[in-house]
């Protein structure tokens, strides 16, 4: 079995964890920084436009030169590590929604795309990725 069937495997089953009320009831108290095995999921848009597919990545407050980016005939896996802004020991949380630590979202293509078209940006906090449709 290939890297990105593995990958995908794991995916879809943690994306079931993670979208049942149990894995944010039990991780409603969240460290500082996600747990590598876990990591964090951002959310994406995936569209076409005429003959070119876009994938959209909320990735803000993220270096764009340490995100990685895989593409095979199937998907793409998007990943980087978000670092936490400032680093005061003191702090005492009362609500903490925006993640960091490492992440990883494994995107199925909805067709077949010219790999060599691939093009990627950083814009505003998001991360555009597009490719022409073959």
């Amino acid at each position: 079995m290939d890297k990105f069937r593995k990958k995908l495997i794991k995916y879809n089953a943690d994306s079931i964890i993670y979208e049942s009320d149990q894995y944010h009831y039990f991780n409603s108290h969240k460290t500082f920084i996600c747990d590598e095995s876990v990591g964090w999921r951002p959310r994406v848009d995936v569209y076409e436009i005429k003959e070119e597919l876009y994938i959209v990545a909320d990735l803000s407050y993220i270096d764009p030169e340490k995100v990685e980016l895989e593409v095979d005939d199937d998907h793409l896996i998007i990943k980087g590590i978000r670092d936490q802004i400032g680093c005061d020991r003191k702090r005492h949380y009362h609500k903490m929604e925006i993640d960091f630590g490492p992440f990883e979202r494994v995107v199925n293509l909805p067709f077949a795309i010219d790999l060599s078209s691939v093009r990627q940006c950083y814009k505003k906090g998001f991360y555009i990725i597009t490719a022409k449709k073959l």
